[in-house]
This record gives structure tokens, sequence and C-alpha cells, in this order.
């Protein structure tokens, strides 16, 4: 064989050696590798001493751990602090100053807010114990107006506790009582007086929480007037079954005498007026004083000195002028509405034959009207009895 064969085997059988040395080696020594070392899953196959037989392992790389970011603590100003509700941290503010200026301020908003009417603020305090200790960054830092409107949207993060009491009058009218007299004819009946209802000042003081009534109570109750009960009259005189009126002669059955004064008498409201209706029964209705009719423009003048005590329209009456008198007499008279009142008020004195209204005929007509009638203790009784 020539020289130069020989040196292309040996150099062909050297090349060979070093190529299946690279890749012996890397198998041989695998299993003794860190799992670390490979990027991706790699098969590992290696001869079993014993039996000879080939094993294969698979290899999963470990991920690299992730590393941990950390957040770098909040800077806050320099006298930051936590307000603290009950030892529990709300938010932090810039100061203690500025945490008691906000308590401050949200405690004057809760203060009058959501009252019922006619209450009266007592009191408005903070329902929790505050304090503040320096800003540790383990909550939330709010600028001031930031810090007011949680406040104002949260009534509970501060519970404020208010106090109010209301002032009310209230009035409670009595029973009204029934009296039978024989002084009216049997099944007439008439108010002898009208009660009025008592008045007491009612205190109640309501607890507010959170923005809300939480309890009521009654405090105090001031009566400020005595009520008095309505007393109606019901007669029982029994007129004579075939009774005529005549008003010609007025007699027992168009009413009976009353008490007689001592130091009053009376004169009739109009002159030259012409009688024209009588008290008592009539067409099967009682009346309980007299009519006259007069020319428009006639002046009405006061039966008796005394007090005007009513003044003003009334049902089926009319206008109406009541004059207290003395010894319990009552004069009332009344006349169409339209009739002029002369320069009266109430509680005004007027003296016997002063004017004090001027007659009005309605339209059409050519006289007048006015109606007169005479109370004794609360009673009409016949004015006829009373006028000269």
């Amino acid at each position: 064989m020539k020289e130069s064969t020989k040196h292309w085997i040996l150099i062909g059988s050297f090349t060979l050696a070093l190529a299946l040395l690279a890749v012996l080696v890397p198998l041989l020594f695998a299993k003794d590798l860190p799992k670390a070392a490979f990027s991706e899953p790699v098969t590992v196959i290696t001869p079993e001493p014993e039996t000879g037989e080939d094993a294969i392992a698979i290899y999963t790389p470990t991920p690299s751990p992730v590393p941990l970011i950390t957040t770098p603590k909040p800077v806050y100003p320099e006298k930051a602090v936590n307000l603290l509700v009950d030892g529990n941290p709300l938010f932090a503010v810039g100061s203690r100053e500025i945490a008691e200026q906000l308590v401050r301020n949200f405690l004057d908003e809760c203060a009058a807010e959501n009252l019922s009417a006619n209450a009266i603020l007592l009191s408005a305090s903070i329902d929790a114990a505050l304090s503040t200790v320096p800003a540790d960054g383990s909550v939330e830092y709010l600028e001031y107006d930031v810090a007011l409107n949680l406040l104002r949207k949260d009534r509970t993060l501060i519970p404020v506790r208010r106090t109010a009491e209301r002032v009310e009058v209230r009035t409670e009218a009595s029973d009204p009582q029934t009296e039978r007299t024989p002084l009216l004819p049997e099944g007439a009946r008439m108010f002898r007086k009208l009660g009025t209802p008592s008045r007491t000042l009612v205190y109640t003081e309501t607890l507010y929480q959170n923005g809300l009534p939480a309890s009521e109570a009654e405090t105090l109750n001031t009566p400020v007037r005595a009520g008095s009960a309505t007393t109606e009259l019901v007669g029982t005189y029994r007129l004579p079954v075939n009774h005529v009126y005549d008003p010609e002669a007025p007699n027992l059955y168009e009413g009976r005498i009353g008490t007689v004064p001592a130091s009053l008498s009376f004169i009739a409201p109009v002159r030259d007026g012409k009688l024209t209706g009588y008290y008592g029964l009539q067409t099967g209705e009682m009346r309980y004083g007299v009519d006259y009719t007069a020319a428009p423009d006639t002046r009405v003048l006061a039966p008796e000195s005394g007090t005007i005590v009513f003044l003003g329209e009334r049902a089926g009456l009319g206008f109406v002028i009541d004059i207290r008198h003395d010894e319990g007499f009552l004069s009332r008279v009344s006349f169409p509405a339209g009739t002029a009142a002369r320069g009266l008020m109430l509680e005004k004195h007027v003296n016997k034959g002063e004017t004090i209204a001027v007659l009005s005929a309605p339209e059409g007509a050519r006289e007048a009207v006015l109606h007169y009638e005479l109370l004794i203790d609360g009673i009409p009784y016949n004015p006829l009895y009373y006028l000269p």
C-alpha cells in the first residue's frame, strides 16, 4: 500500500474518533448536569450497567425565579399624620392641625342638617374617639378637600351625635255638653257657649345619629290656656198644640222674662224703625230675636253701653256686632252684608245711643232690615221685655 494512502486513512480515522467523542462524552455525563442548564427539554439516553439496555430520561428546565418588584413608600409631608377613629386608621392628612380643622368643619356642617321643622339644635358632638399618629404609609394620603368630601359622602366614617328640641302648640277640644232648659220650646236647640280648645306647649327632644333621627322623647308640657267645653241648650217647654202666633199680642208663648237688670236700661237699636218680626215660634221655626225695618241710611245705635266683643259676618245672620254689657247681658245686632260699621274694632267701648253702623238696603229694595237679640248669660230672651 502506498504511503500516501495510509496517511489519509489515519487522518480519516482520527477525525471520526473526534466526532464520536464529541457525541458520547456529553451523553455519558448528562445525568450529572443540573437541570437548570437546559433552556429547553432534553432527552438523554444512558446505558444501564447491569442490563446493558439504554435508559431514557427527559429533563425539563426549571424557570428562573421572577425578581420581586417593590413599590417605594409614598413621600408624605413632614408633619403628616394618620387620623384614627376608635383606634382604626382612616386616612392621612398634612398635619395634626389640618386633621383638627377637618373634623371641626365636618361637625359644623352636620350640626343643623336635616333637622325637623321648628327644631332647635341643642348639641352636636363626635360619637367616636379620634386621635392622630405620625403617618406611616399604611393608609392613603388625602388632601383637605378630598378628605372632607369623603366624610360628606359616608357619614358613618366619623359618626356624629346631635340632639335637637322641637316646640309645638298642641290643641285639644273638650267634649261638648248638653243642658236641658224650660226657657226654650221643646225641640229647640242652641249653643249657649262655644268652647275653646286647650293649648299646650310641647317640647320634644330628638336624637340624631349619622344624619338621621334615632329616637324622640317629650321632655316638657307647658299648659298655655285651659280649654272649655261647648254647651248646647235643648228646650223642654211644650207649646199648646193649637197655639197661633199673634204678633200684635205678645204673651207667654213668646218667651219668659229673664233677669231684671239693676243698672241697665235698653233702647231700640233704630229710631223710627218698624217692628216686623217677633221673638218666638213662627211657622214651626224658633226665632230668638226681633226684626226691624227702616229706611236706608238709618243709623244703628248701641242699645246700651258696653264693649265690642264680636265684629264680622256669621252664617245665617249676615254682618254681626256683639256688645257685652254688665250683669251678663249681651246685645247682638245683625243686618245684611253691605251695611257699613262706623269706626268699630274689637274691645272698643261704645256708649248707649252711639252710632255703630248705617243701614244699607239690598239692591232694588226700599227698606233695610235689622235683627236684634238680647242674651242673658248666653241664653236669648225676648228683647221686648227690656225695651221701652
